[in-house]
């Protein structure tokens, strides 16, 4: 008698060990499998699939993948109404080497879990920026870093591709793009980015100011050079009065050691700003500006020309946007040039040296990888 209790016993322990055992691996899968069908939200088809091959890949083939209805909007999750989550029933029968003489014959075994995919905050402040988005992906870099010693403290992103040729070129801030194989760097570039580059979906422009928007203070013809015109200058040669100065077609500075708090602005040409001595430009928007959704606005160019916006300079400091919605920016910098603010552009072009961007507050850049967790 005392033999076959024992054995009573030793059986169900056998066997009941061996149901927690499956148990706890049929919760493992179901949590890989929620974990892994929650990264393909808010697309509810392709994480439904991806839940039920992460089961079946982990021994399961009773896996039931089931989609809360979830709030979306623009492709995201409203996470204040109803979180996008995902759920995932494994469904498993026990194995019995004792407790069948019992008439214990394969209990159910399963496990339940819900993967939880949260949109990421804004990443930080944009300092590069390049709108132009082709399906083919077939035309070059729209960011093209050629030059060297650059460093970049903010967002930098492409809709398309970009070429980072260095050397020494730093970046204190995430870079994403969107087409495959669209991060490429030169042979002496060889930056520990953090985090990774990676790819993203295509973005929309931070800033996408039209020429209407722009309240000009000073209108000139096309093709002056502000350098020789009196009426601009409160010191001429070296400080600029305070205005929003427009042109219909291209609009030029030139000289060396200019200040002052001027915005630049063409309808149809190019604007160019160089500098070619020691002393540099330092150069800020204009004050009328200053508390308007354009305070921070330094240059812009509504042109569809090759390039909207050129700046060869050297030394100095710039503050505030430079932007040309429907073309290209091109960057030229030597001997330590500062910008605090951001490129904002169709296609953005840097060469030089010594180039320093510093992302001003306020252009919020693309949100991180989405923040995917299983639900307590």
């Amino acid at each position: 008698m005392g033999a076959t209790v024992i054995f009573v016993i030793g059986a169900i322990v056998v066997d009941i060990g061996l149901w927690v055992s499956q148990r706890r691996s049929a919760q493992a899968a179901a949590d890989l499998a929620a974990l892994a069908a929650a990264t393909e939200l808010p697309d509810s088809g392709a994480a439904a699939l991806k839940g039920e091959t992460f089961g079946s890949r982990n021994g399961f083939d009773d896996v039931l993948v089931r989609i809360p209805s979830p709030h979306f909007t623009n492709g995201s999750c409203l996470e204040d109404v109803d979180p996008c989550s995902v759920e995932v029933e494994i469904h498993d029968k026990g194995g019995s080497l004792f407790t069948g003489i019992f008439g214990i014959f394969s209990p159910d075994i399963g496990a339940t879990a819900t993967g939880v995919h949260g949109a990421s905050p804004p990443g930080p402040d944009v300092a590069l920026f390049a709108s132009k988005s082709d399906s083919d992906c077939g035309d070059g870099p729209t960011v093209d870093i050629e030059a060297q010693h650059v460093t970049v403290t903010g967002s930098t992103h492409t809709n398309e591709i970009i070429y980072i040729d260095g050397p020494d070129d730093d970046f204190a801030g995430p870079i994403t793009y969107v087409c495959a194989n669209g991060f490429t760097e030169g042979s002496q570039q060889h930056f520990a980015y953090q985090p990774p580059p990676r790819i993203i979906d295509t973005q929309a422009a931070p800033l996408n100011v039209n020429w209407s928007d722009v309240p000009c203070t000073v209108t000139v013809p096309s093709g002056t050079h502000i350098e020789n015109d009196s009426n601009l200058w409160d010191v001429p040669g070296s400080q600029l009065k305070s205005n929003v100065i427009c042109s219909d077609g291209d609009l030029a500075l030139s000289g060396d050691g200019i200040s002052g708090h001027a915005t630049f602005a063409s309808r149809n040409g190019t604007v160019n700003i160089s500098s070619t001595g020691s002393l540099g430009n330092h150069l800020q928007p204009a004050d009328s500006l200053s508390g308007t959704p354009l305070a921070n606005l330094l240059v812009f160019s509504a042109s569809t020309s090759s390039s909207a916006v050129e700046m060869t300079v050297t030394a100095g400091r710039y503050a505030g946007y430079i932007h040309a919605p429907k073309s290209r920016v091109v960057f030229n910098g030597g001997q330590n040039v500062d910008l605090n603010g951001a490129i904002i552009a169709l296609t953005v072009l840097l060469t030089g040296s010594n180039i320093t961007i510093e992302a001003l507050p306020g252009l919020s850049g693309p949100p991180g990888p989405p923040e995917i967790h299983l639900e307590d």
